[in-house]
This record gives structure tokens, C-alpha cells and sequence, in this order.
């Protein structure tokens, strides 16, 4: 993947990550699942148990977004940092 590539990857997980629908998604289910897991009987741990898993894919997708994100603005930085040293060069006697 170019590092063009992975900039608007990240940038794209940033606007998903903002995207108002999506934020509601993740806090309601995130509410639903806890509820849920709270009010469930005692007997039912194989239940308990699948509520502990969604919650956790449900992470598990928010982190990878994140990560990509993250990765995009690493990438971004560092192609900037090489543009300004790669100038600088240009500009030193030698």
C-alpha cells in the first residue's frame, strides 16, 4: 500500500470514527449489551457469555478503525517530516 494509500485510509476510518450515525451505533449497543449482561439471570452464563463476545467484536471493530486512523496520521507526519528534510537539502551547500 502506498503511503498516499494508507493517509486516506486513515482519514476515511476518521470521518467513520466522527460520523455521527455510527458514533450512536457503537453507544447503543454498547448500552444494550451492558444492560443486558446486567440484568440477565445468574443461571445463564452461556448468554452472559455471548454478550461478553459481542462487546467485545464491537471493540474490536472500533480499535481497528482507530488503528488505521492512527497508522493514516503516522504515515502523513512522517511523509511530511521527509519532505521538509528532503527541502532542507536542496537549500544546504554542499
Amino acid at each position: 500500500m502506498t503511503p498516499e494509500e494508507e493517509v486516506q485510509r486513515g482519514l476515511d476510518a476518521e470521518r467513520l470514527l466522527r460520523e455521527p450515525l455510527l458514533v450512536e451505533a457503537f453507544e447503543k449497543l454498547e448500552k444494550e449489551y451492558t444492560r443486558a449482561w446486567q440484568t440477565s439471570p445468574a443461571r445463564d452464563a452461556e448468554g452472559r457469555e455471548k454478550l461478553f463476545q459481542m462487546q467485545k467484536c464491537l471493540s474490536s471493530v472500533q480499535l481497528h478503525l482507530k488503528t488505521v486512523m492512527q497508522n493514516g496520521q503516522f504515515v502523513q507526519k512522517r511523509t511530511v517530516a521527509e519532505k521538509v528534510r528532503e527541502a532542507g537539502r536542496r537549500f544546504l551547500p554542499g
